[in-house]
């Protein structure tokens, strides 16, 4: 296992490690505040709506609060808490599925597009830079996949950094980000206008 760099939120995580003491909310509130719009756009890109996104990050927020006393620093500090607003996004898109299928076994809804079936009216207002038509792309393939993409190129990491945030080995993550390229290049060869506008992020 590679040696972690220094953590630059050690001192805030540590004052974190106990729940009962003057010193945590503060720190809490310091680290939330640092962290919610990147957690956000995390979720956002792993979503693909303003409203799921802000439940996986709520929730990522919650198991946080829950488990940072137990955090260890085996990795960075927001390596890992960008590991669990990922798994809370797919658990959302998950349950945001479930929902729809029993929805459709009940009755016959009105049209509603599936993800990624095309651009989310959401998706123009979207804070991140990358902008809408980058996340009309990314609705179209699988949340792992987006989850990858939106680390490696939103948060820039590294693949060490990509292992640690995700929890899988290096030829996991090389394999999921090569295949997350060559879903997006399909994606793009089949709509001529998110090609247009998506230029060549993932070439």
């Amino acid at each position: 296992m590679h040696e972690p760099p220094r953590d630059p939120d050690a001192e805030l995580v540590r004052a974190c490690g106990d729940p009962n003491s003057d010193a945590f909310e503060l720190a809490f509130e310091t680290l939330y505040t640092r962290y919610r719009d990147r957690v956000y756009g995390i979720a956002y890109r792993i979503t693909g709506n303003s409203v799921d996104a802000l439940d996986a990050e709520q929730e990522a927020f919650a198991l946080l609060f829950r488990k940072i006393s137990a955090f260890r620093f085996g990795s960075l500090f927001s390596t890992w808490l960008f590991r669990l607003v990922v798994n809370c996004s797919i658990d959302v898109v998950r349950s945001r599925c479930a929902r729809r299928q029993a929805v459709e076994l009940g009755s016959v809804p009105e049209h509603e597009s599936p993800v990624g079936d095309e651009v989310d009216p959401q998706v123009s207002a979207s804070r991140n830079e990358l902008g809408g038509f980058v996340q009309a792309a990314l609705n179209r393939i699988s949340p792992k996949l987006r989850a990858v993409l939106a680390l490696r190129y939103l948060e820039g990491m590294s693949y060490e950094e990509l292992c640690d945030a995700l929890g899988v080995s290096m030829g996991t993550v090389k394999s999921r980000l090569a295949r997350a390229h060559v879903a997006m290049e399909n994606v793009l060869r089949r709509d001529p206008v998110l090609q247009t506008h998506f230029g060549e992020v993932v070439a």
